[in-house]
């Protein structure tokens, strides 16, 4: 594990909130599924909940893949999936809520549930969730991982997972790679947008989001824990890792993702009098430790 490429989020046992991030950030995706099934179990983790019938899940996950439908329709690789469909006919008040949880039912959790915990062609070391039963009378049962996340870690893994929904279904309604998206800051908002085509721009949502699981939570220079909404939405702030002072000695667009990083408020001010290798240095001393 110790010369595995993600083997930071994979390979403490413990850290909890990294495991979840990694599956969320690094597993394979062919469909919004594993997005909309995180949201709903980590709605289950703060409200306790110690198992939960797969007719109940199928209601806050339906619900998240059509709120999702109303923003963008691409919600998956293969946009003539079943449950898709089923999805944007509710939307379109086609088919009632009992004919979507059905859908949900038979189409939505088919390979979901054993794809969850896979990241790089494995499982990840701990499990959130186990299932018990098929078909219409499976019962999914939060594990003491997932029943350890707090309701304030809950709401920014929840952002979190909102945050990489939006970048990815945005990839697939361009046709490119999540990680071939071109998207900047907007320094009026700090929302990421992306760039459609010569004339359309859209917002893909709150750049602090974004760079919060990525960054597993933490201020990119000292590594203090921005681990909760009002730590993420009021003391975090973006920075511009190459400064502003700097940007006409070089030939690129700083406000580009490549330079921007989530930092703490005191970081942040911090660096406008302090030199780049000196927070180079901090940095990979946090890391080390």
């Amino acid at each position: 594990m110790p010369n595995h490429p993600l083997s930071y989020w994979l390979s403490d046992t413990n850290a909890t909130g990294r495991l979840w991030r990694s599956i969320l950030l690094f597993g394979s995706n062919t469909a919004a599924y594993k997005f909309a099934l995180g949201g709903a179990l980590l709605e289950v983790a703060s409200k306790g909940i110690e198992s939960v019938r797969v007719q109940d899940l199928a209601v806050p996950v339906a619900k998240r893949i059509c709120d999702h439908l109303k923003v963008e329709d691409r919600q998956a690789t293969n946009p003539s999936s079943s449950f898709l469909v089923a999805c944007r006919q509710y939307n379109a008040e086609e088919i009632d809520q009992d004919a979507l949880i059905g859908s949900t039912i038979s189409q939505g959790f088919r390979y979901v549930f054993d794809a969850f915990h896979q990241v790089a062609g494995d499982d990840v070391p701990q499990r959130f969730f186990t299932v018990e039963g098929s078909g219409g009378s499976r019962v999914i049962h939060p594990t003491e991982q997932l029943l350890g996340i707090n309701t304030s870690a809950a709401a920014v893994l929840g952002g979190e997972v909102e945050a990489r929904w939006r970048l990815v279904e945005t990839a697939w309604a361009i046709g490119v790679s999540a990680q071939l998206l071109d998207v900047q800051i907007d320094g009026a908002t700090e929302d990421l947008i992306v760039s459609r085509d010569l004339e359309t721009r859209k917002s893909v949502g709150n750049a602090k989001w974004a760079f919060s699981g990525y960054q597993d939570g933490k201020c990119f220079y000292c590594g203090v824990e921005l681990d909760t909404p009002d730590l993420v939405t009021s003391q975090t702030h973006v920075d511009h890792v190459i400064p502003y002072s700097l940007c006409k000695l070089m030939d690129a667009d700083v406000d580009h993702v490549w330079n921007l990083v989530n930092a703490c408020s005191e970081c942040n001010l911090s660096t406008r009098l302090k030199s780049l290798e000196y927070y180079r240095v901090c940095h990979c001393a946090n890391i080390s430790r």
